[in-house]
């Protein structure tokens, strides 16, 4: 077998185990349904027409394709705390579609900061260029709205641009501008 293989293999599997340790830490009651190889699903998650679901499963579906095991979360709209859509290799994540413009988007984001530490945006349905999306963000992480109490620190971003073939990666934190 040739090394990269080997190496990819390897990180497909600690990105397994890292979600699957933290899926049975978070919900230890879970009993999780496999609804394709790498994701798995909450029987206390809604799944028809009038949710987010299909989107979400997509979302799962690209970063699972990367390498990426996810768990779909159940809602838990009536426990206290912060919501999120997914556990993704081990780390807390909130599921973003955003198909307008820059407004959308900044929204979107702000919205996040009070879920997860951690985002996954998915542009594939907005027609915002790659520099026009990293100006939103910036603009979102610089201005008086960005949350200054009850939100997330840091934490990761990840976007799927529309056209790109590779995901974007980003650190919260690296788009503060210098205090």
């Amino acid at each position: 077998m040739h090394e990269d293989t080997l190496t990819e293999k390897k990180r497909r599997q600690e990105n397994a185990d890292k979600a699957r340790k933290a899926a049975g830490d978070w919900f230890s009651e879970e009993k999780w349904k496999k609804i394709e190889d790498g994701i798995y699903l909450s029987p206390n998650r809604p799944i028809g027409e009038k949710t987010n679901y299909h989107d979400e499963l997509r979302d799962a579906q690209i970063l699972r394709d990367l390498g990426d095991t996810v768990y779909l979360v159940p809602e838990q709209r009536s426990k206290p705390g912060r919501k999120y859509d997914a556990i993704v290799s081990g780390m807390k994540m909130e599921f973003k579609n955003v198909m307008g413009g820059n407004d959308a988007l900044q929204k979107r984001f702000l919205e996040s900061r009070y879920q997860s530490p951690n985002v996954f945006i998915n542009l594939e349905k907005s027609n915002l260029t790659h520099l026009q999306v990293m100006t939103a963000l910036y603009g979102a992480r610089n201005s008086a709205k960005y949350p200054q109490k009850g939100a997330y620190n840091g934490g990761k971003i990840i976007l799927k641009i529309k056209g790109e073939q590779e995901l974007v990666y980003l650190k919260v934190d690296d788009l503060r501008l210098p205090q």
